[in-house]
């Protein structure tokens, strides 16, 4: 990358949040003139023009992905910096941005390194303008192209130290004097990137803080919930999330571990400035074999799909209210929320100053807290009656789907998906089979119609009228509440007690006509009660 060619300008972002942030860079080259001011001098091995951001903060999705942010702060050579390399990042989520509202990020160059030549075009050719660019390159691995008793000669090696009149390459035991004013052509080894700012009045900085934002492959996590029973309303509710990282290190990071997934269209393409720089780290920038297999033998996890149905209509109501908790703030505590535009539909547990390096995995706790539970006793003939716990989403954030062990004292109660819940909505847990409801269904043939119907010919149907009766008793010291609900093979038309009716609307042919019948109610105990019910079906004739 060489000469003074014209930038194209990107808007400066003014804040950095979980939004993928869309940047097309346009770098066909990333290089300007030198100028003979001297740079100031490196400290120690470093050099003050090489930007090496670190990774500040981390969002992660379930599905293999984290939107990563590094900052950091370099020296500026005529508005330039540069990098060691690029970020496997995916198509269309690069961003390179100052921190500074008065500076801009113009462009941003990828390639096999700065070149520069001292022809009196690219760069001046004088001595100070080569012993500046020099200097400039301390520290740094470099090529030298020079001229030496009359003939062409080349050297590379780490740049060491210019004086006055040579410059000083050392290539592991060896070192060379590269006269200075000789040097004609100059290419920095192994630091692909440059990035070039300007700030007001199109004066370029002498020094800046410079963020990147990226989304990559490699780093996921895995919800685990622990529900602990109190007492006969009070449960205390563990989320834990296992981070698998095989992304980058990260140190001293916030990693906020994210509740639903965005919609990411080009995930499996690379930014076009990341293409060809990191592509032979892609293999060992994603999970291995292994790690993969397990994700996607849990599919349930890696979104929220599977929620938790909050209308009357589905498997979650309790007609009975349990009692209300106390200080939604206080049990909330560190549960925090996406405070962001447009981010209802996401939510955020974040946890602070984590250090987990490339290759590990942390199990991180993220939140206890104390929620109200109830029992809710299912029963669908002729299955036997479930026990359930309903648990009440009382906080001020949506828990996400994951596995959830639920045990009173040291005795394990279940362990099952808990589905996706939002605020103030609820969800089940299956406990076991309940032993002391009792509960009973029969049902016997009330009439018969001979040959109703003919959709064929020769081929006849009986239309079969039948009677059914459920009865349940509570021997339970508490009262339960109970939703019946029996599958019907046939047409329901009558149930005792309000029962409400359904037919199931996708299987309308004669033979296959299915349906529900519904009832909600609460047993007192030592209490019987007996519900009944009439149905038809077609059956063939004899």
């Amino acid at each position: 990358m060489r000469g003074s060619h014209g930038r194209c300008r990107l808007k400066h972002p003014a804040t950095v949040a979980l939004a993928v942030l869309l940047v097309f860079v346009a770098a066909a080259c990333a290089a300007a003139p030198a100028r003979a001011a001297a740079p100031p001098a490196a400290d120690g091995d470093e050099n003050p023009y090489l930007w090496e951001p670190r990774v500040t903060s981390v969002a992660v999705f379930k599905n293999g992905l984290g939107f990563f942010v590094r900052e950091g702060e370099v020296g500026l050579r005529d508005g330039w910096c540069v990098a060691r390399e690029v970020p496997p990042a995916t198509f269309g989520t690069l961003a390179i941005y100052s921190h500074s509202l008065q500076e801009t990020v113009d462009v941003v160059g990828s390639g096999p390194g700065e070149v520069v030549e001292f022809d009196g075009i690219d760069a001046p050719k004088d001595l100070e303008t080569k012993r500046a660019r020099l200097r400039s390159c301390l520290h740094l691995k470099v090529q030298l192209t020079y001229t030496h008793k009359g003939g062409e000669r080349t050297a590379a090696g780490r740049l060491v130290s210019v004086e006055r009149d040579y410059a000083a390459l050392e290539t592991g035991t060896n070192t060379f004097a590269v006269p200075v004013e000789g040097v004609k052509r100059l290419v920095v080894l192994e630091l692909p990137v440059r990035v070039h700012l300007t700030g007001r009045d199109e004066e370029p900085p002498k020094r800046a803080k410079i963020g990147m934002a990226y989304l990559r492959k490699g780093i996921t996590w895995i919800p685990e919930y622990t529900l602990k029973v109190i007492d006969e309303e009070t449960a205390e509710l563990v989320l834990r999330g296992t981070l698998v990282n095989m992304a980058e290190d990260l140190i001293h990071a916030d990693v906020n571990f994210v509740v639903g997934v965005p919609h990411f269209v080009h995930t499996d393409y690379l930014a076009p400035v990341a293409v060809g720089q990191i592509i032979r780290t892609i293999g060992a920038a994603v999970a291995p074999a292994q790690v993969r297999t397990q994700i996607a033998s849990r599919a349930a996890i890696t979104s929220n799909l599977q929620r938790a149905n909050q209308f009357g209509v589905g498997p979650n109501v309790v007609d009975r209210p349990v009692a209300g908790g106390g200080d939604v703030k206080a049990a909330v505590g560190n549960l925090p929320q996406m405070a962001t535009v447009a981010g209802t539909d996401f939510t955020v547990y974040t946890k602070k100053n984590l250090t987990v390096r490339r290759g590990e995995k942390a199990i991180v706790t993220l939140f206890t807290k104390r929620i109200k539970y109830a029992h809710l006793y299912r029963w669908t003939p002729p299955e036997r009656m479930k026990h359930f716990l309903v648990l009440h989403n009382a906080t001020d954030t949506a828990w996400t789907t994951g596995p959830c062990l639920a045990v009173s004292g040291a005795s394990p109660l279940s362990e099952d998906l808990l589905k996706y819940t939002p605020r103030g909505g609820k969800v089940e847990i299956p406990v076991t089979a309940a032993v002391n409801v009792a509960h009973d269904q029969t049902e016997k043939e009330a009439d018969r119609k001979l040959r109703a119907y003919s959709p064929a010919h020769n081929y006849w149907l009986d239309l079969v009228t039948i009677d059914g009766r459920l009865k349940v008793r509570n021997y339970e010291k508490k009262t339960v509440d109970i939703i019946i609900e029996p599958a019907i093979i046939g047409k329901p038309t009558d149930a005792s007690d309000r029962g409400a009716i359904w037919l199931d609307t996708s299987k309308l042919k004669l033979l296959e006509r299915r349906g529900r019948i519904r009832w909600r109610v609460t047993l007192e105990p030592s209490e019987t009660r007996e519900f009944t019910y009439t149905y038809e079906r077609y059956v063939p004739s004899r």
